[in-house]
């Protein structure tokens, strides 16, 4: 079996790549012509890679040829100062080209896999807590509604042409290296800056509608406190809570669905077992750090939480890893342990807010 893995240099996509290299599978490690981050791959030596744009049909193709199971991880994730048809040409068109290069070079085909988002279900807006796969796909954004479009693709030509299909919807991808970050003050006050500044062209924009004044009132409560501080947010209806995913367990999803009979034809979600909650993760920063932690109350609460009992059924997933193991990691390994690749920089998953990231 030889597995195609786009968006190689990722931080699932270059876990995945150990985990599959691991468990004995002849793996083809996709990444962008002149990527910065496919140094990531050298741990991983058994990995062929190649270098290939998701723009272009071609090189597309080439990459497909003669494998057996694709596991479609590359994406864009925010526009920045991306033309807009550029952006939906790498999420979307991306997708039908390796749907068609496996088609064309790929006569042993077994399996697609195709990463997705909760950004599908409008997170800034959720229409139910937890969100579950059954519920309608009602993106309000660039990049929940490129991945949509790229699931739409995927379903239609795999029942055009019998092509044996599952996609994983992951909630918020974080990387044990990043996780001490998060709940920093820092961290919250530039990623609500972000939010405010960005609009409508932000993935939330929904949540952030009509509320022009967090960041003053953010600073207005947290003063001259210091940069590390462990900050928690509350709105009226309780603490803000957030579905997360380790890298580990998102490569853990992504793979059973590559190989579990009871994969084919579903969407699942990925991620941790519980959503964890601003306060929780607030205080494990404060606790495992040493660092002073505090609240900041808001008018408006978020709630984006994501259920994974599909996974747990068909799949046999069950994540090993919540927030506070994340941020354990972080005290113990900063650089990374032996069973993850770190994140090459702080521009992908939830960091990719604040700085145009891409890729899973």
């Amino acid at each position: 079996m030889k597995v195609l893995v786009t968006g190689a240099a990722g931080r699932v996509g270059a876990n995945l790549t150990k985990q599959l290299v691991s468990s004995g599978w002849e793996v083809r490690a996709m990444v962008t012509p002149g990527s910065t981050h496919a140094a990531k791959l050298a741990s991983v030596a058994e990995a062929e890679v190649v270098e290939a744009d998701l723009r272009d049909q071609r090189s597309v193709s080439k990459a497909c040829r003669g494998v057996t199971h694709v596991v479609h991880l590359a994406a864009r994730m925010v526009v920045g100062d991306l033309p807009i048809d550029d952006f939906y040409d790498v999420n979307t068109l991306g997708t039908l080209r390796l749907l068609e290069g496996v088609l064309h070079e790929s006569p042993d085909f077994e399996r697609f896999v195709l990463a997705s988002t909760d950004s599908t279900y409008r997170p800034g807006r959720p229409p139910a807590t937890p969100l579950t796969e059954d519920l309608p796909q009602e993106p309000a954004d660039y990049y929940g509604t490129s991945k949509l479009l790229g699931e739409i693709i995927l379903r239609n030509r795999a029942e055009q042409f019998q092509i044996p299909f599952s996609t994983v919807r992951f909630g918020t991808v974080l990387s044990p290296d990043e996780a001490a970050t998060l709940y920093r003050l820092g961290y919250r006050r530039g990623w609500l800056r972000f939010q405010q500044e960005r609009g409508r062209k932000n993935t939330l924009w929904p949540l952030f509608e009509g509320q022009p004044k967090l960041v003053e009132l953010f600073d207005e409560q947290v003063g001259d406190a210091p940069e590390d501080t462990a900050v928690s947010l509350v709105g009226p209806d309780g603490p803000w809570t957030l579905s997360m995913v380790d890298v580990r367990d998102a490569a853990q999803g992504a793979r059973l669905a590559l190989t579990e009979p009871g994969a084919v034809g579903r969407a699942f979600n990925i991620a941790a077992a519980e959503p964890t909650s601003s306060v929780d993760g607030a205080a494990a920063v404060s606790e495992v750090f040493g660092v002073p932690a505090l609240t900041v109350r808001l008018p408006l609460t978020w709630n984006l939480e994501i259920s994974i009992e599909a996974a747990r059924k068909y799949l046999g997933y069950e994540p090993a890893y919540d927030y506070r193991a994340c941020v354990g990691a972080a005290k113990a390994q900063p650089t990374g342990a032996d069973d993850f690749i770190p994140a090459a920089e702080g521009n992908t998953g939830v960091f990719a807010n604040l700085s145009g990231g891409h890729a899973q």
